[in-house]
């Protein structure tokens, strides 16, 4: 039953005090179930701390999504009303909520209270959090939970895969060409336009064996596993860092401006570095974020310069902004003043948002948000790119590129290719010469 308290808030939970949280410390080599948590529950791996869950105990459902500040900040406040038995009482361990936000900051939102948390932090901390229903029994003691299976499972079988292009290739330029025109007439300053490739393999795909291809154990992305509407499953490895709380200190990592790396091509980067255009896309979402972030913060550093940030197939412009919080914003209310930020949206963003309504299909979890908040309003929130989105033997990926004003079309589609080849080669070697 929603309580009446968290209806005021705009958030639609049951009573928080139906529950109680037994928190165990994690002995150092206990593995965590990496694997189970990516084909069942919820994993999302950052660079502070790496959460696995598995089970549900409880849905905090948001309607308005990221809209609502007051039902952002009623999630903490349920996650801190949980009692909480066993060492490590907060401000220690704390229950946490996972789950991901559509890329419409006003679609509705659910986050799940998951039965058991694994997780492990750049400290060397290592807990488990259960929570179970006021009166229920605690999970044993020596339960460590499911192993990691490795997620190794075959991505590839029988058959060749389809591939259907949505919009059509020709249609995304003329898209481009749209904007433009929006652009040049000063409408837009800068929007990003993506496409979709639709994929039938001959059987489902292992979520475990395609985020581990996609991951790869490389420090530059964030793997993220997570359950979303319609019984699908979003699964990504991003790079984009969109807000990280800790405690006082708040961390979000801007990119845009994109050049692909070619086999031998050793003057790629400078040629990223010296794109008036891509410094000029990327300077858009800097100062989003930075307008976002500057008034709630003691302290918040800016980089003059972007950097360069080498991925597998590609190297991006990133600026790396880090502050002190005048306040106790949680990590839930910092997401909601950030997204969608021009990395993925547009600017002015509101004429953006409408522009991409108009010329694509609705993007879905995709370019949204994935992570997690707990009790103290700690939280690490990913922009949900480089993923694919597994529903049976179909899957959607998609990709986007930023236009401006010294934008061209062909250049445009172009990145959107470099950016989608490697979710495709993921799902099936190969599958990126098919476009």
């Amino acid at each position: 039953m929603t309580t009446p308290a968290a209806q005021a808030h705009g958030l639609e939970a049951p009573d928080p005090g139906a529950y109680v949280a037994d928190v165990t410390p994690l002995a150092a080599g206990e593995p965590l179930p990496l694997g189970a948590a990516a084909t069942d529950g919820h994993l999302v791996a950052g660079r502070t701390r790496t959460v696995a869950t598995l089970g549900s105990a409880a849905v905090l459902t948001l309607p308005s999504g990221l809209a609502d500040p007051a039902a952002l900040r009623a999630v903490t406040a349920w996650l801190r009303a949980v009692e909480h038995h066993g060492p490590g009482e907060p401000p220690s361990p704390a229950v946490t909520a996972v789950g991901a936000f559509p890329f419409d900051p006003s679609a509705p939102a659910a986050l799940v209270v998951p039965s058991s948390t694994w997780c492990a932090d750049d400290g060397g901390g290592r807990w488990r959090v259960d929570v179970r229903r006021r009166g229920a029994p605690r999970l044993p003691a020596g339960t460590a939970g499911p192993q990691d299976p490795g997620g190794r499972g075959s991505l590839a079988g029988p058959g060749r895969p389809h591939l259907a292009e949505v919009p059509p290739a020709a249609d995304y330029a003329g898209a481009v060409a749209t904007a433009l025109d929006d652009i040049h007439a000063g409408r837009l300053h800068k929007v990003v336009l993506s496409r979709a490739v639709e994929v039938r393999l001959p059987r489902a795909p292992s979520a475990g064996a395609l985020l581990e291809r996609l991951w790869a154990g490389d420090t530059a992305f964030r793997p993220y596993s997570v359950p979303v509407a319609g019984g699908r499953r979003m699964v990504g490895a991003s790079p984009e860092l969109l807000v990280s709380r800790r405690g006082s200190e708040v961390v979000s990592h801007a990119f845009a401006g994109t050049v692909a790396l070619a086999d031998g091509d050793e003057r790629a980067v400078d040629r990223l570095l010296a794109s008036a255009k891509d410094r000029h896309e990327h300077r858009f979402v800097v100062e989003a974020i930075a307008t976002a972030l500057g008034p709630r913060c003691t302290r918040l550093e800016v980089p003059e310069s972007p950097s360069v940030v080498r991925l597998r197939s590609d190297a991006r412009l990133g600026s790396l902004l880090a502050g002190t919080l005048r306040h106790g914003d949680t990590a839930l209310e910092l997401l909601g003043l950030l997204h969608p930020t021009p990395a993925v949206g547009g600017v002015p963003g509101d004429a953006a948002l409408r522009r991409i309504a108009e010329l694509e299909p609705p993007r879905g979890f995709w370019a949204g948000a994935v992570g997690w908040v707990d009790a103290q309003g700690d939280g690490c929130w990913v922009l949900a790119i480089r993923c694919a989105v597994l529903d049976g033997t179909r899957v959607l990926v998609r990709a986007g590129a930023g236009i401006v004003a010294d934008s061209d079309p062909k250049a445009e589609l172009a990145e959107t290719t470099v950016k989608l080849s490697p979710v495709l080669e993921a799902l099936w070697p190969g599958g990126s010469a098919l476009l």
